[in-house]
């Protein structure tokens, strides 16, 4: 398009120093990345100077806004103090006292720096615990980088058997993976029962998403996820739910505290500190005391866990977030977009539906509601992509994965919710004009 040609000479001058022309593979969208320069409360600009209602709010790392005036004084405050990493301090003490408050599993607290990492602790803190190996992950789940987790997470149907396998996501993962991961579809009780049943004595933990929104926006069946609770605790196997996105975002204390159901092990990342790095494992007082260095047991390493300018950010941010009040005003404008969105598509005819919770969505061409991986990849991909360029064009920043989630923020006004829906309006009616 040519209101982006600054980002398209930056992409064919990036891509001479850096694979792809950036730094993380999420972020390429063809024929070329889109550049930022600026960010605040709802809105980002790019480099040519257009400027977009945010609806991507950095794959869900944001919860408050681009430059919360409040989390931006605690960093300049911190800045001045002088520490970094590689020490701890009462900061440290005081972000994970709120946490821990915050959460229904956080009887104690390790902080990290990215989700990945939190996931990586997690499952060795699994493994040392219950001294054994296997872990079972869900299709369309998404846990980060790591090896044993990385698989399973979009693949094409001709990898697809009744029974999952396995299914490397990138090429130079380890191997034995395919022998220590084991896949169930997700929102499937009794595949979650049977592979339990066949591998009961050598698994040390289930991790899955307790609504799946790395395909979007999946909710959990009725039961389910007190199905999963029930099987884990009868079977002696560590329940390990991956927040990094529904943390604190319908309740304070994330999807567990909104469906009810308390895992062993939580990861966080992302929202707890509005953007800035940090994660962190919590979980029962037993299994993370494995952590502690003079019990010599799981070690837990890392020169910037508690990065205390991150830490400065999270502990503003979690003070916001533990009184509900920003949780209710997310959910109030999901509601919105899946209510009119819905009515819009029915108006014209079109094959299409917005799915959503506690602030992040994703919009489905398709007949199914989307349960699961496979109901997800039923989706129509090109009428997708011209529904995204359309809503850039619109000036709405839009994820060009038909599978990823989007989301709002704090920052979020009724002003842009309407926005939202009038330009998700006139693209629909040209979709619809031009029987695509």
């Amino acid at each position: 398009m040519d209101k982006l040609n600054k980002s398209r000479k930056l992409y064919e001058m990036a891509k001479r120093v850096i694979p792809g022309g950036l730094h993380s593979n999420a972020r390429w969208i063809d024929p070329h990345p889109i550049y930022f320069n600026k960010g605040e409360g709802s809105k980002i600009w790019d480099i040519d100077g257009n400027k977009y209602i945010d609806c991507m709010v950095n794959f869900g790392a944001l919860i408050l806004g681009h430059g919360d005036p409040d989390v931006n004084k605690a960093v300049k405050r911190g800045l001045k103090i002088g520490l970094t990493a590689a020490v701890d301090t009462e900061l440290s003490f005081e972000v994970a006292r709120k946490l821990k408050d915050i959460s229904p599993c956080a009887e104690m607290v390790k902080f990290a720096s990215t989700g990945t990492e939190a996931v990586m602790h997690a499952i060795m803190i699994a493994r040392g615990y219950t001294k054994k190996e296997r872990i079972i992950k869900a299709e369309g789940n998404y846990h980060g980088w790591y090896d044993y987790v990385n698989c399973s997470y979009k693949y094409p149907p001709e990898k697809w058997c009744d029974i999952p396998v396995p299914f490397p996501s990138s090429e130079g993962l380890c191997r034995d993976l395919l022998e220590k991961t084991l896949v169930i579809p997700w929102n499937d009780l009794e595949s979650v029962d049977r592979i339990i049943k066949q591998y009961k004595n050598e698994i040390a933990a289930v991790i899955i998403e307790p609504v799946n929104h790395n395909i979007g926006c999946a909710l959990p069946r009725k039961g389910y996820l007190e199905g999963v609770r029930r099987l884990t605790r009868e079977n002696d196997i560590l329940l390990i739910f991956d927040e990094v996105i529904t943390g604190f975002r319908a309740t304070p204390g994330g999807a567990q505290e909104f469906y009810g159901v308390t895992p062993d092990l939580t990861t966080y990342s992302k929202a707890i500190a509005n953007g800035f790095t940090l994660s962190a494992v919590v979980g029962k007082k037993d299994i993370m005391e494995i952590t502690d260095p003079s019990h010599k047991r799981v070690s837990f390493g890392g020169t910037f866990n508690g990065h205390q300018i991150s830490l400065a950010a999270a502990l503003v941010t979690l003070d916001k977030l533990k009184t509900g009040k920003i949780q209710v005003h997310l959910n109030r404008l999901t509601e919105w977009l899946i209510k009119d969105f819905n009515s819009i598509a029915d108006n014209f005819g079109i094959k299409a539906k917005l799915q959503g919770f506690g602030g992040q969505f994703q919009v489905y061409f398709t007949d199914f509601e989307v349960t699961d991986y496979r109901t997800a990849y039923t989706t129509n991909r090109e009428r997708y992509q011209e529904f995204r360029n359309g809503m850039i064009e619109g000036n709405i920043l839009w994820s060009p994965d038909c599978f990823y989630h989007h989301g709002i923020t704090a920052s979020h006004s009724n002003k842009d919710i309407q926005k939202i829906l009038t330009v998700a309006e006139k693209v629909l009616k040209g979709m619809k004009r031009k029987k695509v």
